[in-house]
């Protein structure tokens, strides 16, 4: 016989709801079974994050009057810094600019070599070299067709490689290098050449050639059961450790004291054009593509494309300093990838800083994305109402009163409160004027009455087009009503997105801000007025027109009687059980806990959460958005509950939810679930649950927040073309969505700096994505995630 506890939280089925058949079985059997899935150890619960290697894009569009197209090459010394190789001549990186070397009868400078007392380079069938500011003509090579350079130390011997074959240049003297010429038989060119000590390297079209002491090999390289015989590989170079490497279409290889590792698509490499190979005293090996740049530092892949990281896709040649900083020669200019020491809290200064600079609009300071009049120029920003100003504030004034629990810096506070009043003053400007609301409608934003009406855009024309491909969308006039006093438009037909973000500020508002009383009484009149509207309107948002809004619905009627309704009963039920339990714990007051029972135990509200908080297909599953409100709501509502079975529903939806979105490597999603779960024990008939996330959290939290990118420009982004993916079936995605979908080989997301979705509700499973650089997006997303983990103890500093 089934426990009371079932029957009190309406888990049987009921003739009014013979799905919940279905419902039953899933949370009764299936739901406990699937727990054997995760069964790991958990990682450390905190971690102590120190200053780490930042990269941040510094662009030059041209170097010394050279044409963007004109930058063929480009070297560095640590004697006279980076130089570049142009169509016009040498350029050299002197004062933060690039400046033209006047070389008298110098052409274009195809190919250089870096060492210890200068760089070398040819023009005009000379062979010179720069040194200690001075160039030096070393010789007529007018003969030889150079395709490649390399030297090492004080560059007291240079290695030429050349369409017929390999010389070497030293104390004046250029000679071939016989044997291995007369191995290639004239197969050439050289493609790329590297040297170490007293073995040198070559790229050829026919394969990989290492010499010592004028001995030379055709390499095969592999172990462990496969080996490569290289075709058409581009490039070579030893690294700071004294590994090979190599690079063709087959893929990249790396020679090591213990034997040889071939690196795939299979095992992360990302893309196989390549154009050159160059490794820095890092440790790090760069590799330059037709479509991007790619990294390989401490056992990780990264891949380097977009206005985000580079100037031009199409890399020509990379040099590497010893601190680490990258200068590519590209189609469109140089780039400059420099590795700046940087902290966690630095990181986030940046982003406060940038916040208040471009992304706060209207007095109130609503944070939103800005817009560039000219791609990429941010003194072009403007901040313009969306529809969505009271969640991305709201968000922005969780992370704010995050950090003021965290750090007690009065700073935060500010901040904080002047976000909560800015949503507050959203459920006040409804009120009165021509078209005012009932008392306690929230709007989506606001618009100085004295500018722009936006009616003139939002418009009933409008509104029928919507209608057609999407029956419920609510035609309402005006969209914009005037307020009160005549000072703003407010946008009307608020959603359920607004509403999560508002609730999810107001508790964290209350818990870690209002210290005096006024504070907290404050927030208590703010959410009374807005929960009461909703309770006064059966759960529903209505707006001035006296009709329910587009998507804040969230009726026993609407959720479970209407089918229309059916994809969002498990979000939506979540949502509503969070707002009442935020309002009773603000207010104290018991009416809130009573309304909240009755949607548990007579409308199975907590049942609805927990068996289908989103419709799920496994990984990837459309949409993101959902996602990221599901988690706001789970972190109030299971630190909220007291009821012990009321918990133990919520943290099986939690458990299963976050089983799904841990492969997105969301910190924001981690460290909620890690809040709710970690060091409790879930207790059922069917024995003890560890709900500790057995799943590198921290680990992969803490490393998207470091790659978190710095430019939060909205750059084109293209990754389709890369060869570490996989795509993602069809199955998990209605027909169509799964297109240009996909996720890499380590059935992992691509890391946040080498897509464009930024935020926690973009889908981050799409591989390419559209810019024009005129979208600017704030940063509110990273000090969310990092704020959390700083205020429950997760990270260290």
């Amino acid at each position: 016989m089934l426990p009371d506890r079932a029957r009190r939280f309406n888990l049987l089925p009921s003739r009014k709801h013979p799905e919940m058949k279905c419902c039953f079985f899933l949370s009764a059997v299936l739901l406990p079974l699937l727990f054997a899935a995760y069964s790991s150890e958990a990682g450390e619960s905190s971690v102590t994050v120190g200053a780490f290697a930042q990269q941040v894009h510094v662009p030059f569009a041209a170097a010394a009057g050279a044409a963007p197209d004109g930058v063929l090459a480009i070297a560095y010394t640590p004697e006279g810094g980076a130089y570049a190789g142009t169509a016009q001549g040498l350029a050299r990186f002197s004062e933060g600019k690039w400046q033209r070397m006047g070389i008298a009868g110098a052409g274009p400078v195809a190919v250089m070599a870096g060492c210890e007392q200068g760089v070398y380079f040819s023009a005009q069938g000379r062979l010179m070299r720069v040194h200690e500011g001075v160039v030096e003509n070393l010789g007529d090579v007018s003969k030889l067709e150079i395709t490649a350079m390399a030297t090492e130390g004080d560059g007291a011997r240079l290695w030429i490689g050349t369409a017929a074959g390999l010389y070497h240049y030293a104390k004046g003297r250029l000679a071939p290098e016989k044997a291995l010429n007369a191995l290639i038989q004239g197969a050439g060119p050289v493609r790329g050449v590297a040297v170490r000590g007293e073995e040198v390297a070559a790229a050829m079209s026919t394969g990989l050639y290492v010499g010592r002491g004028g001995n030379w090999d055709l390499v095969l390289p592999g172990g462990e059961g496969e080996r490569w015989a290289p075709q058409d590989v581009r490039g070579v170079a030893y690294d700071a450790a004294g590994r090979l490497w190599f690079a063709c279409p087959q893929g990249v290889g790396c020679r090591e004291t213990s034997g040889w590792t071939l690196y795939t698509g299979a095992t992360g490499l990302p893309y196989n054009d390549f154009t050159c190979v160059r490794a820095g005293a890092d440790g790090s090996v760069w590799l330059g593509t037709p479509k991007g740049a790619i990294r390989f530092v401490a056992g990780t892949w990264e891949f380097r494309e977009s206005q985000r990281w580079l100037v031009h896709n199409e890399v020509r040649d990379i040099a590497v300093t010893p601190e680490g900083h990258a200068w590519f020669a590209t189609a469109g200019g140089i780039s400059c990838i420099e590795s700046r020491p940087m902290t966690l809290a630095e990181k986030a200064a940046f982003y406060e800083e940038e916040i208040d600079r471009y992304h706060k609009r209207t007095p109130y300071g609503y944070v939103v994305n800005a817009s560039l009049e000219r791609p990429g120029d941010k003194g072009t920003a403007s901040a313009p109402a969306t529809d969505n100003d009271g969640q991305y504030t709201g968000l922005y004034a969780g992370a704010e009163c995050l950090a003021y629990g965290a750090t007690r810096d009065p700073r935060f506070k500010e901040r904080a409160t002047a976000a909560f009043e800015a949503l507050a003053y959203l459920s006040e400007v409804t009120q009165g004027g021509a078209h005012g609301a009932p008392k306690g409608f929230i709007a989506r934003s606001i618009a100085p009455a004295d500018g722009p009406d936006p009616n003139a855009q939002d418009t009933p024309e409008r509104d029928r087009e919507k209608q057609q491909g999407d029956k419920l969308w609510k035609a309402i006039a005006p969209r914009w009503p005037v307020s009160a006093d005549g000072k703003w438009y407010w946008k009307s037909d608020a959603s359920s997105d607004e509403l999560d973000g508002h609730y999810f500020a107001y508790g964290l508002y209350y818990d870690l801000v209002a210290e005096t009383e006024e504070e907290k009484e404050r927030c208590r009149e703010v959410v009374r007025r807005v929960t009461k509207h909703l309770l006064r309107h059966d759960y529903r948002l209505v707006d001035h027109d006296g009709a329910p809004t587009r998507w804040a619905r969230f009726s026993p009627e609407d959720l479970n009687e209407d089918p229309d309704w059916w994809a969002e009963r498990g979000l939506n039920s979540l949502s509503m059980l969070t707002y009442l339990s935020v309002a009773h714990h603000v207010t104290g007051e018991a009416k809130y806990r009573k309304a909240y029972m009755k949607l548990v135990e007579t409308h199975h509200y907590a049942l609805n959460g927990m068996v289908m908080p989103k419709h799920q297909a496994g990984p990837g599953s459309f949409v993101q958005f959902d996602d990221k409100m599901a988690f706001m709501n789970f972190y109030h509502l299971l630190r909220y509950e007291t009821d012990p079975e009321l918990l133990r529903m919520y943290q099986t939806a939690i458990y299963h939810y976050w089983g799904i979105e841990k492969y997105e490597l969301n910190p924001f999603f981690n460290f909620v679930y890690a809040a709710c779960c970690l060091g409790k024990v879930r207790t059922d008939q069917w024995g003890d649950l560890d709900l500790r996330p057995a799943w590198p959290w921290l680990e992969q939290g803490v490393d998207t927040l470091k790659r978190f990118p710095l430019d939060l420009v909205a750059w084109p982004v293209l990754n389709s073309h890369r060869i570490d993916l996989a795509p993602l079936p069809d199955h998990v995605r209605e027909p169509g969505l799964s297109e240009g979908t996909g996720f890499r080989n380590n059935g992992l997301v691509i890391p946040i700096d080498e897509r464009q979705g930024l935020s926690w509700s973009e889908d981050v499973w799409r591989l390419d994505g559209a810019g024009d650089g005129t979208r600017l997006r704030d940063g509110a997303p990273y000090l969310l995630a990092y704020y959390m983990g700083r205020y429950h103890g997760f990270i260290k500093e």
